[in-house]
């Protein structure tokens, strides 16, 4: 049997599939509708038996960015294997040769770690650096704040988040990723939104979806003050009755932290890692 590592063409794209749903829950037509919009924007190492793959990656191209410069580095996505292939070290050797390349070619890796495989991940040198500090809150009176909602482009969106973390280390994104992070949450049932509140002269985005009847913000420039205050109106627009809301780990409040990347060959540390695709 011919084994070999290489990047994985549009022919390829029907075995992926396949892998990809081995491996997770998602419904076909999402996977389709990933590779569909996304196959030409990254790359997709695979490792392939007799031409045809049995386990794969994918690389999506971002910066660490402080402000002031910004820092190639690449997000480690859907790594999976199909079943009857798993425990031959086809993984580890595709996550290996793409350390290799990171350290030749002067840019980092990251990715989110599944709670399963963090030791997986931290044996093959990725540490751990950074959190989300969860905030939750729920209305206390109804229609208590004015907050007007509108739809926010992708573009936009990434303008405003830009402007609105570049004071600190974090994933600055190609506005093509944060395209499909916008396609992929409508898909979902969400919404990509421009918020604009009573007495705040600022423009304020935010990201989020329902699931049990909770909304979920997976990204806002707005604070928590102000979450609690629009707690009543964005609950009602999205049809949830409480919310959960991903900050930096700095954030000011206390509360529960969930790990939200683990890199390899990083130019920053502890660096905001959000639209992570998961």
């Amino acid at each position: 049997m011919i084994s070999e590592i290489r990047l994985a063409s549009e022919r390829d794209i029907p075995d992926l599939c396949a892998i990809w749903q081995s491996a997770f829950e998602d419904p076909e037509d999402y996977i389709k509708y990933f590779y569909s919009e996304n196959f030409k924007r990254i790359l997709i190492p695979v490792y392939a038996l007799d031409g045809k793959p049995v386990s794969m990656i994918h690389l999506m191209d971002a910066f660490f960015s402080d402000g002031e410069e910004d820092f190639p580095v690449r997000f480690i996505y859907a790594a999976a294997t199909l079943p009857a292939y798993r425990s031959n070290g086809f993984m580890q050797t595709l996550i290996l040769d793409a350390k290799r390349a990171a350290e030749e070619n002067g840019y980092g890796l990251f990715l989110k770690p599944s709670p399963r495989l963090r030791e997986f991940y931290a044996g093959l040198g990725f540490m751990e650096d950074s959190r989300f500090r969860v905030f939750r809150t729920a209305p206390e009176k109804p229609g208590t704040n004015g907050a007007a909602c509108f739809p926010l482009s992708a573009e936009e969106y990434n303008r405003m988040r830009d402007s609105a973390l570049g004071a600190r280390p974090y994933v600055k994104w190609p506005d093509a990723h944060v395209k499909w992070c916008v396609d992929e949450n409508d898909f979902c049932g969400g919404k990509t939104l421009a918020v604009e509140l009573s007495g705040d002269s600022n423009r304020h985005y935010l990201t989020g979806y329902t699931a049990k009847s909770v909304l979920h913000v997976t990204e806002t420039d707005l604070s928590p003050g102000q979450l609690r205050d629009a707690a009543s109106a964005l609950c009602g627009l999205f049809g949830a009755d409480s919310m959960e809301v991903l900050f930096p780990e700095d954030a000011s409040f206390e509360g529960e932290t969930i790990v939200s990347s683990a890199v390899f060959n990083a130019p920053l540390r502890h660096t905001y890692a959000n639209l992570l695709l998961f």
